[in-house]
């Protein structure tokens, strides 16, 4: 019998061919499966205090700014050291800090102050006419703040404001400067995230979404409501990929377009219905739902969702890892505070010895890898207040197969041989079995690889194995020995 191995998918009938019902440190790829690289030391200190957000912005000249609120701070990684550059006096509130480029200048807006700017090298400065908001965009030649409070409007969660066009200091509604403000009341509820679609900007809602598009005087920006009850809780659940969100609903997974929103990750399976769905809402923290994190890698093809399971009390100790080019899924439990796309351009040979003393210093990061690369961004996270790339070599993963078999016979398993992409070192093989589908699993025996293979015997009804790998590893399938058997 032979698996195409389609990756994890739950909340499928564990007898779906090829799927995974549980795994750890496992990746969806173009080819198969793969273990998910480790995380390498960015070569900077600790942070002060936890992060809570994090930005890389790319500049005019191509220049990038790594940037990371932590507490009443923000701090720019420079020369291998956390430079503060925060506004004279700190930030309050414990709202995330949110970031935007427009032009050469980083803007950041908390909610609790007023939207600040930071030219290059330099702190952030207060734009003391604008509003505070919770989330700010730019788009089509301004800047979109979302969630607002200022006192000339009062205090608006459903409310947006445009900046003057082309023009971050101007926030005086004016025909002029198409400057303007409004709410949208269609639906109800607070705007919780927000994100630019080309020159547009997409507003979400708990559950509802609005499409503003620049329009021109006297309107500005007119904002529709997208059909339907979609929306998100959390502003960085939206990761942007060329011409597309990615993002986490009340009750699935979605891409949209600037059509509608439509479900992801159930194409591989001939469903329309996301395999991952039901598990993850339950196993996520609901209350912390808003503190989800996601990142994309798009050399890989991948968007990262980091978020609190239900054994965390809000932190954020878990991943679930999407290829929007495959529709498979993957997952990974690690603890981290925040992500973002790292840049490891200042990084250059002649600069070498002065972050490491010897090659043997170097982070553990293969040479071929875009780490290396000057204009290459890289997935990174905030750990224990570490900035750490996704880029090291894998560490030990794991996998659990479904369940292989018949419920009208016995078979007897034989031998379980993986087609792998790139065989790993060394893995061990436990089988599980069990006569009904509705029972719970048996463990069986584990016995370590040999020759590529692992050999069993066991006659049952149904059939399902854990492959451990300790590191680097590929696998796209398996091929398995069953064949007829009288029950035990």
């Amino acid at each position: 019998m032979r698996a195409q191995l389609v990756g994890f998918a739950p909340d499928l009938d564990p007898e779906t061919p090829g799927i995974l019902t549980d795994c750890d440190a496992i990746i969806p790829t173009t080819q198969g499966l793969s273990a998910a690289n480790s995380l390498v030391d960015a070569n900077l200190p600790a942070l002060a205090s936890p992060a809570t957000s994090a930005f890389i912005a790319l500049l005019l000249d191509g220049t990038k700014r790594v940037l990371v609120a932590d507490g009443p701070r923000i701090e720019e990684a420079s020369s291998g050291a956390w430079v503060d550059r925060s506004r004279v006096g700190g930030y309050s509130g414990t709202n995330r800090m949110r970031w935007a480029v427009f032009g050469n200048n980083v803007l950041a807006a908390n909610r609790t102050e007023v939207i600040g700017q930071a030219v290059p090298g330099s702190g952030f400065t207060d734009i003391a006419t604008s509003p505070a908001a919770s989330i700010i965009v730019t788009a089509a030649g301004f800047v979109m703040a979302l969630n607002v409070n200022q006192a000339q409007y009062g205090d608006a969660p459903d409310g947006w404001h445009c900046s003057g066009i082309r023009n971050q200091a101007t926030w005086t509604a004016a025909a002029a400067t198409q400057c303007a403000y409004g709410r949208l009341l269609d639906s109800p509820g607070a705007i919780k995230a927000g994100a630019a679609l080309g020159s547009d900007v997409v507003a979400y809602k708990d559950t509802s979404m609005y499409l503003g598009r620049y329009v021109g005087p006297p309107l500005v920006w007119q904002w529709d409501r997208v059909p339907g009850d979609i929306g998100c809780s959390g502003n960085e659940s939206v990761v942007v990929v060329g011409t597309q969100q990615f993002f986490i609903g009340p009750s699935d997974f979605y891409v949209y377009d600037g059509t509608v929103p439509r479900p992801i990750g159930g194409a591989t399976f001939n469903s329309t219905a996301t395999p991952v769905r039901e598990w993850f809402f339950a196993n996520l923290n609901q209350q912390y739902r808003e503190r989800i994190f996601g990142v994309a890698d798009i050399p890989r093809d991948l968007v990262y969702w980091y978020y609190p399971s239900t054994a965390s009390s809000g932190e954020l100790d878990s991943c679930l890892i999407y290829n929007f080019r495959t529709n498979q899924w993957g997952r990974q439990a690690v603890g981290v505070q925040a992500a973002l796309l790292y840049s490891s351009g200042q990084i250059t040979y002649d600069g070498l010895g002065g972050l490491y003393a010897t090659y043997d210093d170097l982070p553990d990061i293969a040479y071929d890898s875009s780490f290396w690369l000057a204009d290459s961004q890289a997935p990174a996270v905030i750990q224990d207040g570490v900035l750490k790339t996704i880029t090291g070599e894998p560490g030990p993963s794991w996998l659990v197969t479904g369940d292989f078999g018949d419920m009208a016979s016995y078979s007897m398993l034989k031998r379980v041989v993986p087609r792998y992409i790139v065989s790993p070192a060394s893995a061990t093989g436990t089988n599980f079995y069990r006569a009904s589908l509705g029972e719970s699993r048996v463990q069986d025996f584990t016995v370590d690889m040999a020759r590529g293979r692992f050999d069993f015997r066991r006659s049952a009804r149904w059939h399902s194995y854990r492959l451990d790998f300790p590191g680097r590893m590929s696998i796209n399938g398996l091929d398995m020995e069953l064949t007829g058997a009288t029950p035990e």
